[in-house]
């Protein structure tokens, strides 16, 4: 059976080229358990730099609905692709009509798939399949806090069909600043075992945010107007009211208020646009590494 359904959407801006289509086909008409099922097609209009790292993903819908296995391929270099399931295990358990979501990128289709049902007795040798989780990037919200960060990684086979990988550290672990790899394992019931795989949680210090109105406390230190133990003394109030938050932590606990030029030059610079909140946001770090402002 043959369907080419095209998609609603926008052309690639950035490579000036029409949207795609997806045009799919299944291999027959009607599939038993344990038959395999065969999908193939190819994109129209498709771009190997543009697409080059899309994947095609499918989802099989039951008669009632509800998901029978999902899974990924990647396009090859003209668009033409090809994948393939077991239509066996508890969730091909109905007969009726099923569906073959297809997407990639913002087009998508459907193919119908009549399954007759019945059993077959069919050794399984086949290791599950894991799909490859994106790598996570998350900002704290605390500089020496931890962050709960929740994730979910699925794994397809062709007799069990869904797989819950087990992966280290888990969903819901509490991860520290930095970067931390997680691994994932996943085995079916026969015991064969997939290929692991991995991706990276990333937590990120808190982003430096200076209000603008500061300027204006930075602009009368730079003409004289408030002493450096005033300026030192109102920065350290906004650092403790959260209204100014900076990354790092004091290395030292001196008690001299003195701030070098090179600060204030900062100071002056940043209170009439000529460098950039960063900038200034360094100093003010400096400030804090050193223990003239205590955080």
């Amino acid at each position: 059976m043959l369907i080419l359904i095209g998609f609603t959407g926008y052309a690639n801006a950035q490579y000036g080229i029409p949207p795609p289509s997806i045009d799919a086909q299944t291999s027959q008409n009607f599939y038993e358990y344990g038959d395999s099922v065969s999908v193939s097609g190819k994109i129209k209009n498709y771009d190997s730099n543009a697409y080059s790292d899309i994947a095609l993903t499918y989802r099989v819908l039951d008669p009632n609905g509800e998901l029978a296995t999902l899974g990924q391929t990647n396009p090859g270099q003209f668009g033409a692709f090809n994948f393939n399931f077991i239509a066996r295990g508890e969730v091909f358990e109905p007969s009726g009509n099923y569906s073959i979501e297809i997407t990639f990128s913002s087009a998508n289709t459907e193919l119908p798939m009549f399954f007759t049902g019945g059993e077959s007795e069919i050794e399984d040798v086949i290791p599950p399949e894991i799909l490859q989780p994106a790598d996570i990037i998350i900002y704290s919200k605390t500089h020496e806090g931890v962050t709960l960060v929740t994730y979910e990684v699925f794994a397809t086979d062709d007799t069990d069909e869904l797989i819950r990988p087990t992966c280290k550290p888990t969903s819901g672990y509490l991860f520290g600043i930095g970067d931390t790899i997680v691994k994932c394992t996943a085995k079916d019931s026969a015991g064969n075992f997939a290929t692991p795989v991995s991706f990276t949680v990333t937590i990120s210090p808190p982003e430096t945010t200076i209000p603008s109105w500061v300027k204006n406390v930075a602009e009368f230190w730079c003409q004289d107007q408030i002493a450096d133990a005033s300026f030192v003394e109102g920065i350290q109030y906004l650092i403790d009211k959260k209204i100014i938050v900076v990354s790092g932590t004091s290395e030292s606990s001196g008690d001299s208020q003195e701030v070098p030029q090179w600060v204030k030059n900062n100071a002056c610079w940043w209170s009439d646009g000529s460098i950039t909140d960063l900038d200034f946001a360094n100093g003010l770090e400096y400030l804090v590494r050193e223990g003239i402002i205590v955080v």
